[in-house]
């Protein structure tokens, strides 16, 4: 399964210290495997977060492709979205 960045969330991951950005890129990378820890989001097509300690990753699931849309803390995150998707 192909994995992709928006603008946004290349920029929100440079923006952590190392050892989250490999925790989460780990992560990332394992979405599109069974068993990893998803929810569909509430009044969001097609949008699912991953969480993954303190920090979410939302991004949205095609057949073939996933997308990371947004990558922060829980506080945040979902405030972001708000503004970003609807």
């Amino acid at each position: 399964m192909k994995i992709d960045f928006t603008k946004v969330a290349r920029k929100q991951l440079k923006g952590f210290g190392k050892a989250v950005q490999i925790i989460l890129i780990k992560r990332i990378n394992d979405l599109g495997k069974s068993g990893v820890d998803e929810r569909k989001l509430q009044g969001f097509r097609q949008i699912f977060r991953s969480r993954v300690g303190n920090f979410r990753i939302v991004y949205r699931k095609t057949t073939n492709e996933i997308v990371v849309i947004q990558v922060g803390h829980r506080r945040e995150i979902y405030r972001l979205l708000r503004g970003l998707l609807r």
